[in-house]
């Protein structure tokens, strides 16, 4: 029986790394939230599902993390925001804690078999990807996302000090919306445009299920053209450039309940 555990089950691509987990009775799942009813708000059913199992608490606590990586087969880490909030740490604190909770794991048990990490990543930190889109397109993103994109290609640095005993396999969509599903396909070379949560989640359980590919940036296209374009996106990189420049807006916004 496949053991997974997904980190992040709560937010727009771990909820759908969830939902097509749980569609194989065969499939054993360990689920890390923040908070759990907001999750059993989301998918009510997992609350009587006997192969799910659900943990909660604060990302920094590698007790619960450990308890949640422990015997799995791939770990799905999720965690993320789309906020361009200062002084963002949420990728590095995820990565931080899967690597103590592992190393934990390792030296009460030298012989034990650690999960891979299908690690939720972005096309605009690799430059094979980015560098065949527009300069000005990856300057906007990379700026309006700097907080972002900062905090994840940290997380990223720190996860590759550990190469030599840890498995990761880099996942780096381009821009993400929610649409319906139109087919995904595994792609190293160029990622699409516009890619749905659904199809994102299907393609990262694919690559847990095939294997390999560790430490690679794999990217995802569609099969079937369709996906809905996200106009909301103008809106975010103004908001975004605003965050970057000017990060105490971040904080006025809040403030005044205006995020």
């Amino acid at each position: 029986m496949p053991s997974y555990a997904v980190l992040g089950a709560t937010g727009a691509t771990g909820s759908n790394v969830l939902k097509l987990l749980v569609q194989n009775p065969q499939n054993k799942i360990n689920v890390y939230v923040r908070s759990k009813p907001k999750l059993l708000q989301q998918a009510p059913d997992i609350a009587s599902n006997p192969n799910v199992k659900i943990f909660t608490g604060n990302l920094s606590d590698t007790a619960i993390i450990k308890s949640c990586l422990q015997g799995t087969d791939v770990v799905f880490s999720t965690v993320a925001s789309n906020d361009n909030m200062p002084d963002m740490h949420v990728a590095q604190d995820t990565a931080q804690s899967i690597v103590v909770a592992l190393m934990d794991i390792r030296m009460a048990n030298p012989q034990a078999r650690l999960p891979t990490i299908v690690w939720l990543s972005s096309a605009s930190l690799n430059e094979k990807y980015h560098k065949k889109g527009p300069a000005i397109l990856h300057w906007l993103l990379m700026t309006a996302f700097s907080n972002v994109y900062g905090d994840l290609a940290h997380a990223e640095k720190y996860l590759a000090l550990h190469k030599e005993w840890l498995n990761v396999v880099l996942v780096q969509p381009g821009g993400l919306v929610e649409d319906k599903p139109h087919g995904h396909e595994l792609n190293l070379e160029k990622p699409a445009d516009f890619l749905s949560y659904t199809d994102l989640a299907a393609g990262m359980i694919e690559l847990a299920e095939k294997g390999g590919y560790h430490w690679q940036g794999v990217t995802l296209g569609v099969k079937a053209k369709g996906t809905r374009i996200e106009y909301a996106i103008p809106g975010r990189l103004v908001k975004g450039m605003t965050f970057h420049y000017f990060p105490f807006m971040w904080w006025a916004t809040k403030k005044l309940h205006l995020q």
